[in-house]
């Protein structure tokens, strides 16, 4: 197995620096961790509340989710071809993404803004329609990714497991964050058999500890494209390669696992720990 691979994109890709791998998401990064630091200081100096917690709180949490999305894809973008995101299909994927990202962003700080949910709010046709288009962009976020997958499976060994892991934790965030987004999105709350309210969610994440929250398995499984390939560079350095790779393939097929019982776990009412 690769010593440190991982480790030496985050440095640099044949002495390249992020900024110089894809600078619009290398911004778009620092942009977002910067609203998410501006929101979480707003909810310091603004006493209003929102589902019990401070209206702040769910702009500066998207805002941080995002940042780690595209630092993540920066990464997984030292895989592909040199300038590879500068043309073509890949700048199409670049700059979609960063479009769809930054509305969703937008209209959630907005809404916060006036104290109003983002999500679930059909309260007038256009903020309907909006939710609706946020689905669809939510839908995009996960599935372009999936075209990165495939170049990057196309241009390296296909016997790395840090390869594999890649390619896995993207379809894996496609396939179970996308699908238990689509649930989430088709109901009329995230909360089921709880009360409708962050005040006593767990820590941070405000997820219900008195019934189901629908976001849990939503949040695992989006994570998946994080999760894997982490699991890849943590395996000891001696293992072979075949050997490596078919310890990827089994953490994510427990990752998979626990992801769908969280799902059942929250359909059922249950809370995710509680």
């Amino acid at each position: 197995m690769k010593n440190n691979t991982f480790f030496q994109a985050i440095l640099s890709n044949n002495g390249l620096s992020y900024r110089e791998i894809e600078s619009t998401w290398y911004y778009t990064t620092l942009g977002l961790l910067s609203l998410s630091v501006l929101c979480l200081v707003a909810g310091t100096l603004d006493e209003r509340l929102f589902n019990g917690v401070s209206v702040w709180s769910k702009p500066s949490k998207f805002a941080f989710s995002l940042a780690v999305f595209f630092g993540t894809l920066l990464i997984f973008a030292s895989y592909l071809p040199r300038g590879y995101l500068h043309r073509g299909v890949g700048r199409f994927i670049v700059l979609s993404l960063v479009c769809v990202a930054l509305g969703e962003q937008a209209y959630i700080t907005f809404q916060a803004a006036l104290g109003q949910a983002s999500h679930f709010n059909f309260s007038t046709p256009l903020r309907g329609f909006i939710y609706s288009m946020m689905g669809v962009g939510a839908l995009w976020l996960v599935t372009a990714p999936l075209w990165l997958a495939v170049i990057i499976g196309k241009s390296n060994p296909k016997n790395d497991p840090l390869i594999l892991s890649i390619i896995i934790g993207l379809v894996l965030a496609f396939v179970l964050g996308g699908g238990f987004g689509s649930y989430l999105g088709s109901q009329t709350s995230h909360w089921v058999n709880a009360a409708q309210t962050d005040a006593n969610g767990l820590w941070f994440f405000g997820w219900a500890s008195d019934g189901g929250d629908l976001r849990v398995p939503h949040f695992f499984g989006l994570h998946a494209m994080q999760a894997v390939p982490l699991c890849a560079v943590f395996l000891p350095k001696r293992l072979d390669n075949i050997y490596a790779c078919a310890l990827v393939v089994l953490f994510s097929a427990i990752y998979a696992a626990g992801c769908i019982f969280t799902f059942f776990q929250a359909v059922g009412g249950r809370p995710f720990i509680g």
